[in-house]
């Protein structure tokens, strides 16, 4: 059922889908390396009448009252369940994410998202009082929201989730590399029952495409997941017409193992957090940070992981390492690795890579200074580094060194030490004992320092792309 999106040109503008007025784009498997179709880029002209649409709708929307908008939010997630398999499948197919994380993280978790959402937009505060003053919460407008292509159905949901149960409309630009996730969501909603404009898609290139929606002035906020200079880049232009915007720009995260953290356990898991989506995740734990004295059972312990690392057909159910998600990401992730000198890595055998695909072996890095690019830089790709530390202050002080802030785990026996360490940590959130995302949907998710600011998903999430309006009587 996924191919009938595969090369499915099109955007979707004011309720109708429309073909996209820019040059042609190709799709490839990054696992066969071949095409699997194309989509196309909309250039200013159709973009501006994505937002044209989206403010025509806007009037009605935001009067549409809570409960409704978590009535449509929760269809939304009834048919996106219905399509969670197809879903998942076309995302393995458009970025080589291994099919069993699909399922779980692109198939199943959107519409657990989507009802955190709408249990939320029921639940939320839209009024108080505070000092005789009655403060409502209200839409901030036209959102203009840009995915990526890590993680392309859950961003979309978590972005254009939290805007649509908070009034707002919204404009989608999901990445150029894994279009069809997108229309296939769009469709979702349009079956669902948004009216017309409420939700738009318009597919392109970030320079094209992506800048014709943060720079028309009719977006009141841009919600942005990417680099860190494309961050900047969003947040600069958006400025330029006072948009306010959320950025979600990634991490360089520590698993922290406590002195007396189980490391049969804890270290297979960090290891296998770091290498998940074949370490192109903005949370992987790439830092694993552990007691000085463990070093030499941590090593054996992280050999052992790599071996049982199943590279091959992201569509096996049995592959647990895919492809990176494009010739360009291989080769940026290999130049680096290149140009960072080091051989103080642990790597498993590489014949265990096939022949064809974008890939690059999993490594381990023991012993690098604290100021190696590898320590330094997120090189979203399947490369971790192991720190040592002396005694807790000194694991606050490895963890906090890092120009990101986005999230970090924490292992101990006493999950109470745990909790205590992780309030010394500066990042946006903190995963005890090997607890996953996944299973917290309504959970605030966001960085501080280089990763970022602003919240997305549940409560937070909402509140992120609303506005306080006070009036006083």
């Amino acid at each position: 059922m996924a191919e009938q999106w595969l090369g499915r040109a099109a955007c979707l503008v004011g309720g109708e889908w429309r073909t996209p007025d820019g040059p042609a784009i190709p799709v490839v498997d990054p696992y066969t390396e071949q095409p699997i179709g194309e989509t196309a880029e909309a250039g200013p002209g159709l973009t501006a009448e994505a937002v044209a649409a989206a403010e025509a709708a806007l009037p009605a929307w935001e009067r549409t009252g809570p409960a409704d908008r978590a009535d449509l939010l929760d269809r939304l997630a009834d048919l996106l369940e219905a399509r969670s398999g197809e879903l998942a499948a076309l995302i393995t197919r458009e970025m080589g994410m291994p099919a069993t994380l699909a399922t779980a993280s692109q198939g199943d978790l959107p519409p657990r998202v989507l009802r955190a959402f709408a249990t939320a937009t029921r639940a939320f505060g839209w009024t108080e009082k505070i000092d005789g003053a009655q403060l409502h919460r209200v839409p901030l407008g036209v959102v203009g929201a840009i995915t990526p292509w890590n993680m392309p159905a859950h961003q979309i949901i978590a972005k254009v989730g939290a805007a649509l149960a908070a009034g707002n409309t919204v404009v989608l630009k999901p990445s150029e590399a894994t279009p069809f996730d997108a229309n296939l969501i769009a469709a979702a909603a349009l079956e669902a029952g948004f009216p017309p404009g409420v939700f738009s898609v318009v597919q392109g290139t970030g320079p094209v495409t992506g800048e014709a929606l943060v720079a028309d002035p009719r977006v009141a906020h841009v919600t942005f997941t990417g680099s860190v200079p494309a961050g900047q880049a969003v947040a600069a232009l958006a400025a330029g017409h006072t948009a306010s915007t959320t950025l979600e720009l990634g991490g360089k995260s520590a698993a922290v193992l406590l002195p007396d953290a189980d490391l049969a356990r804890a270290v297979p898991a960090a290891v296998k957090s770091g290498l998940v989506n074949s370490g192109q995740a903005c949370n992987a734990t790439t830092r694993i940070v552990v007691p000085r004295s463990t070093l030499a059972d941590v090593e054996a312990l992280v050999i052992d992981a790599l071996d049982a690392v199943v590279a091959g057909d992201p569509r096996d159910p049995a592959t647990t390492f895919g492809p990176l998600a494009s010739a360009r990401q291989r080769d940026r992730v290999r130049h680096l690795l290149d140009t960072a000198g080091d051989d103080r890595a642990v790597t498993p055998p590489l014949q265990l890579l096939p022949s064809h695909g974008f890939f690059v072996g999993p490594r381990v890095y023991f012993g690098l200074d604290a100021r190696h690019p590898l320590v330094r830089q997120e090189v979203f790709g399947p490369v971790l580094v192991v720190q040592s530390y002396t005694d807790e202050a000194d694991a606050t002080a490895v963890a906090n060194d890092s120009d990101f802030g986005l999230s970090a785990e924490v292992w101990s026996a006493d999950p109470d030490r745990a909790e205590s360490f992780a309030r010394t940590l500066r990042v946006g959130q903190v995963k005890i004992n090997g607890v996953r995302t996944r299973e917290r949907p309504g959970v605030p998710f966001g960085g501080r320092k280089s990763s970022g600011y602003g919240r997305e998903l549940g409560a937070e999430g909402i509140a992120d792309l609303t506005a306080v309006q006070a009036v006083l009587r």
